[in-house]
């Protein structure tokens, strides 16, 4: 059985890029990427490449992207039993436009099949959950399930990916049932109230969250690294400099690695040396999860301090 299972979805991605600056309101000659994605989804093939034994929960539509997603996460060793196909129903989709220089400028998500993933598909996967070291919960879950599925899963180990701001503030009121959150700054605002400008701050929000019962806060930085912390020690993991391709994916690649140092009981500077290093990794691949990923790479990237 599975040490780490996800619960979240499962996204067709779509992703412009163009050659030059963005001109609003024209056409843009650039690439158009089709891939697999979705936070959660991400963060499991993150994970099983790195060598984790997985589980995940989800649901798919009966089209061809979305039973395609499911068999490539069960050809990688993801255990899809817990993935529920929707007859008649479009699978998971997600649009978004980089600028040259490879961020994010704006994105389309259509998600509303999540919707159908309720309590009761958690309950028919309760032996899948039960197996569990530690839960993955996508910050994309409606707020209903989250609270259904803190309940359930109460004695677990839960990991907590706020996804985006807007999102974030579904998990404030469940904050303290999280073993460990991975907000970044924006988000870790929300979720803790506390305006974040200076390093001092950042403490100030970690102390505010360890009071309410998280065990480990990551807060990452974009360019600046991440800032973590637990109840004996806390500091920053700065990044070198990489062959960036796409940023997209990095957070989730992070998210995947504390999963695993959960699961494996490392300590969590080790945890986040492991997030940087995976982060690194993904930002050289154009696609959601760099396919080169492996744990031999990440370990090698670590010695290299990142």
């Amino acid at each position: 059985m599975a040490d780490i299972t996800v619960i979240g979805g499962i996204n067709i991605d779509i992703e412009g890029s163009p050659f030059r600056p963005l001109v609003m309101g024209d056409s843009n000659p650039g690439q158009i990427r089709l891939s697999f994605g979705g936070v959660g989804r991400n963060i499991a093939e993150n994970a099983v490449r790195a060598g984790g034994h997985v589980a995940m929960i989800s649901v798919v539509g009966d089209d061809f992207m979305g039973q395609s997603a499911v068999r490539h996460l069960s050809e990688l060793g993801v255990d899809t039993s817990g993935i529920l196909t929707l007859k008649g129903k479009t699978s998971s989709m997600y649009l978004s436009l980089l600028n040259h220089q490879h961020d994010m400028e704006l994105a389309v998500s259509d998600m509303e099949i999540l919707d159908a993933l309720t309590a009761e598909v958690l309950r028919s996967s309760e032996e899948l959950l039960a197996a569990s070291k530690t839960v993955a919960l996508d910050g994309n879950l409606d707020e209903e399930l989250l609270g259904q599925a803190i309940a359930m899963l109460k004695g677990k180990k839960l990991f907590f990916d706020p996804v985006s701001a807007n999102k974030a503030v579904k998990g404030k009121k469940h904050i303290g049932s999280f073993y460990s959150i991975k907000p970044n700054r924006i988000e870790a605002e929300v979720l803790s109230g506390i305006s974040i400008e200076t390093e001092e701050d950042l403490h100030r929000a970690a102390d505010w969250f360890l009071a309410q019962g998280v065990k480990q806060v990551f807060i990452t930085l974009n360019r600046d690294g991440v800032f973590f912390c637990d109840e004996t020690s806390r500091g920053f993991i700065r990044p070198k400099a990489v062959n960036l391709v796409s940023a997209t994916g990095a957070g989730d690649s992070f998210s995947a690695m504390i999963l695993l140092g959960m699961a494996e009981g490392r300590s969590i500077e080790e945890t986040a040396e492991m997030g940087m290093a995976a982060a690194s990794i993904a930002m050289e691949s154009p696609s959601a999860v760099n396919e080169k990923l492996n744990r031999e790479k990440i370990m090698r990237r670590m010695k290299q301090h990142v």
